[in-house]
């Protein structure tokens, strides 16, 4: 070979490697255009993370006034549960009593009258 094949070779070796180094500069923005694109996908995906765990903080709170509500509600019903069944207790007593009294007024009524129908027999009234 000749020198000036040699040169010619050398040449386009050049012109290809310039090529190459050109087609390689281009491949390396694409990847840093994608990595950028990724990038700002994760910036998005870290917000969204960052709204949901906001939202489940709230979540977990409201849920946690609402069980604070029920066991408030649930005292109360056990509170009212007891002084009905106090109540109750206390009206059955009395109602005993009343009864008891029913039965001595009744009995008592009962020997009056017939006390009275004695005296107006003796008095020959009857």
């Amino acid at each position: 070979m000749t020198n000036e094949q040699n040169q010619e070779i050398m040449q386009a070796i050049k012109e290809l490697q310039e090529q190459m180094n050109a087609g390689f500069a281009k491949v390396d923005q694409r990847f840093e255009a994608v990595d950028q694109r990724f990038e700002a996908v994760d910036q998005r995906f870290e917000a969204i993370d960052q709204r949901f765990d906001k939202m489940q903080e709230e979540m977990d709170t409201r849920f946690k006034e609402v069980d604070a509500r029920f066991e408030a509600m649930d005292t109360r019903f056990k509170e009212m549960d007891e002084k009905m069944d106090s109540g109750f207790n206390q009206m059955n007593k009395k109602m005993d009593d009343l009864q008891g009294s029913v039965e001595l007024l009744a009995k008592k009524t009962w020997h009056n009258e017939d006390d009275i129908y004695k005296v107006k027999r003796t008095m020959g009234m009857v």
